[in-house]
Formats: structure tokens, C-alpha cells, sequence
């Protein structure tokens, strides 16, 4: 047993141990508190001495280990071997643990009655956490005491910088939401169901900036680095955070009306609950090999998807059942939400991010219920666009309506008189967009929505702000949301896109940008830059998208150039580059495309993938026509995990003609194909780019970063007073 296996194994019976004390000092045994306090203590010494031992196998590169020898190797840059903590999901189970007892420590100085019960409920996750440590934890070492003379490095497209910052975020912002959560469970264990909300409020608020930035942070990243042409694409693991975002955002205006108001305390607590479900639902889902064909953020099955899904049973049963135990218990209202007033507003506005997020729910895990009828299958981005739309209209009026509405009722002539200049501001917005060619009624309807929001929210913040500056950054929030709302429909309903091809040494057009190809450029790096001269209306500028070719991924790794202007982007994606004997590269196949090679109709269908311990097999499933014949064609692509070196086994046309993959592209899911009777091109080196447009995509980063800094000053805010803040008792 090495070092970072006793330490594992110490940092589980730690969590046990301070589990069963704060359990005892939950049930009234004071004395069990201090114990409770050194058990938990120790944990945390143990969870951070695993960290910085499997740090340092990392960058000795000790290859022994089963996950050095997966996620590194002597070529990588150390800001990647760095990176490669959280590359595999092993080494994220201790990122998770060590982030949530990190959390603990700050919640256990909290001198409070709600403690004890607190660190007990966020003690269950430790222990789970811990047990999926010491069973697969990235400490295990090769059988036989074999080792590897090289790793097998980082997945390409994870050697980013962003890939340095971006997981710990997320992570900090996932191990958050066990703080409300467990503040919520003690609350319902002592019957305190208004005193905790003070206690919770900071939290929660922490938790949706956390959750915020990670998220923000993936979207750059997918947008400037990865080269997908987008800051959201509904991936499968991009709901995953997604979802519990919403949840929590809907618990923050919950709690804000219970504080003022003495409303909705049952619903509070379901949504402190189904935050933290979801998050272990998407952790669920993440990991168990279910996403591996829909989303490249997925980790392979460790085989511990009954684990996993046992404990996110415990925590439904505990959490719901606590709930169902005591809520007959817990107080209503003291006034009916069906009156005119804020609170009403904040109610509906928790029932769209609930249906948002239910709705998201379901798409996202439309291959784990798809897999209980037959072959797996995911939804399309359009039903993510079109089951959110709607909400996104009412989130966008709402987000104007009430902060313009005054606590338990509102008059309606003061509504009307404030609501107006909102109004006419939204229909000036709307009417811009129409003079800009914006046509179809939804988007038309969104932009109203975010326009009305945007008007409305900038008055309030100045009136806050001028009363002094806890008053005004929630509504600077709000403003935010309504600038990225904006800038989300601009940039991807009316973005323009089209592919050209560019001959070297020759200009084309395209979207009235004059292109010019001068040639490919290799850096020390191996990457292909290809050289393009463009006369854009602005300015002239030198794009250099770049792309090479990838062993790991047995694919071209691409990386876009984007021009940035005030109102919109230049976004230059590079294809193919065809060189004098297309053979060399192949004919590249879209899903489901049909091609005329020769004398020979070829279809490509899908991909069949085999995932071994050390072998990676896929398949392409061709249709032939030939000679008014339809034959099936399936050529494969074998990789060595190990060594990176692939095998191509071809598969023949009748006649002996033989078809074989020369690579695949698994960010698009084309094929390349070498086909008998591929000739020689006269033409030279041709470059095949996509040219795109972004309109107003500076309003989603601008949005994004008022409302980022908003939730923080709230998140400072709530630490302020939270000594200070009264709770209306539910009879006032």
C-alpha cells in the first residue's frame, strides 16, 4: 500500500468517525462535539496530503500509477501536468472531497444551533467521496509491478489553459451546494424554519457565482479555444451544471421572499434539497458511460454506477422524506402569493427556472431513458431551443415586472406609472431589431421580453446605487441577465455562415469578406496555421486559424481565428486542407452524407465504437451502390491506448477494391475516407474554411460579467449581515 492509499484510507475513516460524533452531538450530546470537530479536522489533513502526493507523482511522472500513466507524459507542458489533477475522473472524486471539507471548515466555526446537524449532512458526501477514493481512486498501480516507459498524455482538446481554472470552479460551485442543502436538512431536523435562512442565504448566493463562473467560463472556452463555433451547445455535461444552477437561482428568490415576507418556506426547503439531488444526478450521469457517444466531457464507467446511484437514492430518501416528515409542520403563509406584489412575481418567476430546468432535465438525460427501450440516443439542440423560448419570455418580463413592484400588494395606477418608460423602451428595442432584419415572432418576442427587462432594471440599479450600494447590485444582476439574453438571441439566430473553398495564392468572397489564402505555416508545435489575408469593411487583418493532427484522437484538432469588432465577430474555422494528392487526407463524409467517387455512390451511415482497456475500435458503416448493387462497406480504425499507434483494417468493394479510414473528426463526427479511384488534383494546396458571423456576441461576455460581479457584492453582502438581518415572523 503507497503513501496516497493510507492517506485515503485515513481521510474515509476520518469522515466515519466525525459522521457518527456530529451525529451524537445532533441528538444532544455536546461532548461528541469536540471529537466530532478533531475527526473532521483530521480529514481535511488527509484529503490535502492525497492532494499534494498526487501532485507530485504527477510531475515526477511516476508512471506506475495507473493514472499517471492515463493522463500525462513526458512531452506535456507542466501547466498541463497540473491540469491532469482533474483530467480523469478519479482525481476529481478528490478535488470534490477536499473543495466540500474545505467548506465544512468554514461552516463548522459558524456558532450556531444549526451546526452540528449541518456538518453531519454535509459529512455524507465526505463519506461517500472518501469510500470512492480508497476503492478507485487514483492511487492504484499497474498489476505485476509493470511500468510504462511514457504516459499517454491529456486528451488534446483538454491542453488548454482554461482547463487549469475552468474544472476546480466548477467543482468549488458543485461542493457548494452541499452547504444549503445540509443547512436545510438541520433546519428540518430542529424545526427552525425561518431562523435558517439568514444562516443559508450567503451560501446559497455563493453558490449560484460559483456555478455562474465555471459555466461562463466553459462557454469562452468552447468558443474561443475548442473551436465549436459556439458558447453553448446544450451538451449533455454542460446541463449537468446547468441545472442545478437553476434550481439554486430559484432558492435565492425564495429565500429573499421568506426573509421579507414569511412566504414560501416549504418551498424553499424542496429547492435546497433538489439542488444538491441534481448536482449528484449529473454526477451520475457524467460518469456512467452513458454520454460517452453525446458529449466529450464524459468519463468512461469506473464500475461504480450502483455506488453512485445508491447514494443519490440515500440523499432523495433523506432529503424528500425529512421534508414529507415535517410538513405539516412547517407554517404557511401568512398572506396568499396570489396578490398584486413582488413576492407574487418572484413566485412565478421560481416556477419558469424550475420548468427551465425540469424541462432541460429531461433532455439531458434522454440516453439513460432511451437505453431502457433499445440503443441509446440523444435529443436535438432545437428541443432545447424551442421548450425554453417560451420561458425565456417570461423570464425576461418578469425580471422587469418585479423589481418595479412594491413587497405584499401593489397599487396598480403607481405599477402603471412606473411600468410605462419600460415599456416604450421594449418596444424601441423591438423596433431596432425589425429594422435589422429580425422577422421570426419568438426571437422577435425574447428581445421584447429582454428589452422591457433591460429598461426597467436600469432605472432601479440608478435609484439603489444613489441610495447606496447594497440597495442596487441585485438589480445589477438583473441588468446583466437581460444584456446576455440579448446577446444570446442576436448572435445565434443572426449570425450568417458559409463554407468556402480557398485555392492558395487566390481571393474569394464571402459574407463580403475578400479572403486570401498565402499558404500553411508550421509553429514549434507541430500545428498547421494556415495564412489568410482578409479585407473585412472595418479593417484588414491576417487570420490564422490553425490545425494538426492528433494521435490520441486519431483526428484533426482545430482552433478558429475570431476577429473581434464592437458590434460582432469574425469567426474563421478551418475544415480541410487538400493537398496535391487527395489521398494522403481523404474524402471527408458527414453523418449520413452521399458521395460519387469514381464510378462508385458511397453513403456513410454512423460509427460503431468499442471501448477496451487498451484498445480503441471504430467502424464506419458505409452503403455502396455499384453496378446497381447496395453492398454494405465497414472499414475500422483500431488505436493502442498505449503506444497512440493506429491500425486501419480496409474493407472491400466487389472486385477487390479496397476502402479504408484514414481518420475520423470527433468533434463533428466525419469520416475521412481513401477510396479507389481517387485521383490527383491539378489545383495545389486548397483550404476549406467555415467564415461566420457573431452579431452583438460582446453583449453575452458584457452581460455575463455585470452579472457575475453582481451575485459577488451579494455574496459579500449576505456575509455582511447575516448577524443583521430580521426575519418577519410569519404572523407580521
Amino acid at each position: 500500500m503507497n503513501l496516497g492509499q493510507i492517506l485515503a484510507w485515513v481521510a474515509f475513516a476520518a469522515s466515519l468517525a466525525a459522521g457518527l460524533s456530529f451525529m451524537a452531538a445532533m441528538g444532544g450530546r455536546d461532548d461528541a462535539l469536540r471529537p466530532a470537530r478533531v475527526a473532521y479536522r483530521i480529514q481535511w489533513l488527509a484529503l490535502l496530503g492525497a492532494t499534494a502526493f498526487l501532485w507530485y507523482i504527477l510531475f515526477t511522472h511516476q508512471y506506475q500509477y495507473q493514472y499517471v500513466a492515463s493522463y500525462t507524459s513526458r512531452a506535456m507542458p507542466l501547466r498541463y501536468v497540473y491540469s491532469a489533477f482533474w483530467g480523469g475522473q478519479e482525481g476529481t472524486f478528490v478535488l470534490w472531497a477536499l473543495i466540500t471539507c474545505t467548506l465544512g471548515l468554514v461552516l463548522m466555526r459558524l456558532k450556531h444551533a444549526l451546526t452540528a446537524p449541518a456538518m453531519f449532512f454535509l459529512n455524507l458526501p465526505l463519506v461517500m467521496l472518501g469510500l470512492v477514493t480508497v476503492m478507485r481512486g487514483p492511487f492504484l498501480t499497474f498489476p505485476g509491478g509493470r511500468v510504462p516507459m511514457d504516459g499517454q498524455g491529456l486528451n488534446p482538446l483538454l491542453q488548454d489553459p482554461w482547463m487549469t481554472i475552468h474544472p476546480p470552479v466548477l467543482f468549488t460551485g458543485f461542493a457548494s451546494l452541499a452547504v444549503p442543502f445540509a443547512i436545510a436538512m438541520a433546519a428540518l431536523v430542529r424545526r427552525d424554519y425561518d431562523g435558517w435562512v439568514k444562516v443559508v442565504l450567503p451560501w446559497a448566493v455563493l453558490s449560484t457565482a460559483v456555478l455562474a463562473t465555471g459555466f461562463i467560463m466553459g462557454g469562452v472556452w468552447a468558443y474561443k479555444v475548442l473551436g465549436w463555433g459556439g458558447y453553448w451547445g446544450w451538451d449533455p455535461v454542460e446541463n449537468g451544471s446547468f441545472i442545478p444552477w437553476l434550481s439554486n437561482i430559484a432558492l435565492v428568490h425564495g429565500l429573499l421572499v421568506q426573509r421579507v415576507t414569511g412566504s414560501l418556506r416549504r418551498t424553499n426547503f424542496f429547492l435546497a434539497v433538489t439542488s444538491y439531488v441534481l448536482v449528484l444526478y449529473a454526477s451520475f450521469l457524467t460518469r456512467s458511460g452513458v454520454l460517452a457517444d453525446f458529449s466529450v466531457h464524459s468519463f468512461v464507467n469506473l464500475g461504480l454506477n450502483g455506488f453512485l446511484l445508491s447514494f443519490l437514492f440515500l440523499v432523495v430518501i433523506v432529503g424528500y422524506g425529512a421534508l414529507i416528515l415535517r410538513l405539516r409542520d412547517i407554517p404557511g403563509p401568512a398572506q396568499p402569493l396570489g396578490n398584486f406584489s413582488r413576492e407574487s412575481m418572484m413566485w412565478l418567476g421560481q416556477l419558469v427556472f424550475m420548468l427551465m430546468c425540469a424541462l432541460t432535465a429531461v433532455g439531458m438525460s434522454a440516453p439513460l431513458i432511451t437505453r431502457l427501450f433499445g440503443p441509446p440516443s440523444n435529443v436535438q439542440t432545437s428541443y432545447y431551443n424551442l421548450v425554453n423560448a417560451p420561458l425565456a419570455i417570461a423570464m425576461g418580463l418578469l425580471l422587469g415586472v418585479a423589481p418595479l413592484m412594491r413587497w405584499r400588494r401593489q397599487e396598480a395606477r403607481p405599477f402603471l406609472t412606473a411600468v410605462l418608460p419600460a415599456l416604450l423602451a421594449a418596444v424601441g428595442v423591438t423596433l431596432v431589431a425589425v429594422a435589422l432584419g429580425v422577422r421570426e415572432p419568438i426571437p422577435m418576442a425574447v428581445l421584447f421580453g429582454a428589452g422591457f427587462a433591460l429598461a426597467a432594471n436600469a432605472v432601479v440599479t440608478w435609484r439603489g446605487f444613489r441610495a447606496g450600494w447594497k440597495h442596487g447590485i441585485a438589480y445589477l444582476g438583473h441588468l446583466g441577465a437581460a444584456m446576455l439574453l440579448i446577446g444570446i438571441v442576436a448572435s445565434s439566430n443572426y449570425g450568417r455562415s458559409v463554407q468556402v473553398q480557398l485555392p492558395e495564392g487566390q481571393e474569394r468572397t464571402a459574407l463580403g469578406f475578400r479572403l486570401r489564402f498565402e499558404g500553411m505555416r508550421q509553429d514549434r508545435d507541430g500545428k498547421d496555421h494556415a495564412m489568410i489575408a482578409v479585407n473585412a469593411p472595418e479593417r484588414r487583418f491576417e487570420a490564422r486559424p490553425y490545425m494538426f493532427w492528433s494521435e490520441f484522437n486519431q483526428g484533426y484538432m482545430k482552433k478558429p481565428h475570431i476577429e473581434r469588432f464592437v458590434t460582432h465577430d469574425i469567426y474563421i474555422s478551418p475544415l480541410d486542407v487538400v493537398g496535391d494528392d487527395p489521398a494522403e487526407k481523404g474524402v471527408w463524409f458527414e453523418k449520413g452524407e452521399t458521395r460519387q467517387v469514381g464510378q462508385v455512390k458511397y453513403t456513410f451511415i454512423d460509427f460503431d465504437r468499442q471501448m477496451g482497456s487498451d484498445m480503441v475500435r471504430i467502424a464506419a458503416r458505409l452503403r455502396a451502390e455499384i453496378g446497381g448493387r447496395t453492398v454494405p462497406v465497414r472499414p475500422v480504425l483500431e488505436m493502442n491506448t498505449q503506444s497512440g499507434i493506429p491500425n486501419r483494417i480496409p474493407d472491400y468493394l466487389p472486385g477487390g477494391a479496397s476502402v479504408e479510414i484514414v481518420s475520423v473528426d470527433p468533434n463533428t463526427s466525419r469520416v475521412a475516407l481513401r477510396l479507389p479511384g481517387m485521383g490527383r488534383s491539378q489545383a495545389g494546396t486548397i483550404l476549406a474554411v467555415e467564415v461566420s458571423t457573431k452579431p452583438f456576441i460582446n453583449l453575452v461576455w458584457l452581460g455575463a460579467i455585470v452579472m457575475l460581479g453582481s451575485v459577488f457584492m451579494s455574496v459579500g453582502r449576505r456575509v455582511l449581515d447575516l448577524k443583521r438581518i430580521p426575519v418577519v415572523p410569519p404572523a407580521a
